[in-house]
């Protein structure tokens, strides 16, 4: 076996090892990502006894409650510049 040949073979068994590194890489930031998703709410533990099911109109009402609009009572300053 040559050099060439022997040089050839190191960077191809290289090659194998980076690509399963990156493949293996890009499962565990996956895994992460979903497990850390900030649109998913976080599952808790509940006391035995208690029981409360929200519907999907109340939390739906509840978010939209959160992000309300006031009317303006003024007309916006708009100012151009036409050169």
């Amino acid at each position: 076996m040559s050099r060439i040949e022997a040089a050839r073979r190191r960077a191809g068994g290289a090659k194998r090892a980076l690509a399963v590194l990156a493949a293996a890489g890009l499962v565990v930031a996956g895994a992460l990502a979903r497990a850390t998703s900030p649109g998913h709410a976080a599952r808790t533990s509940r006391a035995a006894g208690s029981s409360s099911t929200v519907t999907s109109s109340e939390s739906e009402r509840q978010s939209s409650d959160d992000f309300s609009i006031a009317q303006s009572s003024s007309q916006p300053q708009v100012q151009t510049n036409v050169s």
